[in-house]
């Protein structure tokens, strides 16, 4: 579960660059293949990268720019998306008020997590420290990350 909150971080810090191992047009050739196939049918732009004991996989599905995680047997694991902090669910977005009201908050992604189900990740940053919060869809509120500035 560590190498998944890290790929989270790893998602919020490149988000929008280029990809490595697009298919271009040919077969997507990872453990998990046919699962992914299978759950997300038309997806396009298809691009994966293994990462130690997972496989990150980039694409489109349905209009929305996603990503899904793989172990390395080839079972799902998660998937993420970014979201805009003003789509956040009415629960998340008042409990950020309520406890981080002199927080900018951006960088929202939705993460949907095959063990533990929906929670966002959201980065709220202060004057002198900026924090990557893990908000439940019920609005519980836990640092995952906290950096100086």
């Amino acid at each position: 579960m560590k190498h998944l909150f890290i790929a989270v971080i790893l998602f919020l810090t490149v988000a929008g660059t280029t990809r490595a191992n697009t298919t271009g047009g040919t077969e997507p050739q990872f453990a998990g293949v046919e699962n992914f196939q299978h759950k997300y049918p038309n997806a396009t732009d298809v691009t994966y990268k293994v990462k130690g004991q997972f496989t990150e996989v980039n694409f489109e599905w349905n209009a929305m720019k996603l990503q899904a995680f793989y172990d390395l047997q080839g079972n799902f694991m998660a998937t993420c998306r970014q979201v805009t902090v003003g789509n956040l669910p009415l629960s998340v977005q008042m409990s950020l008020k309520n406890e981080y009201a002199d927080y900018v908050q951006r960088d929202a992604i939705e993460y949907n997590d095959s063990d533990d189900g929906v929670s966002y990740y959201v980065t709220a940053i202060g004057a002198k420290t900026t924090y990557l919060l893990r908000v439940s869809t019920s609005g519980s509120i836990s640092v995952f990350k906290k950096m100086k500035n």
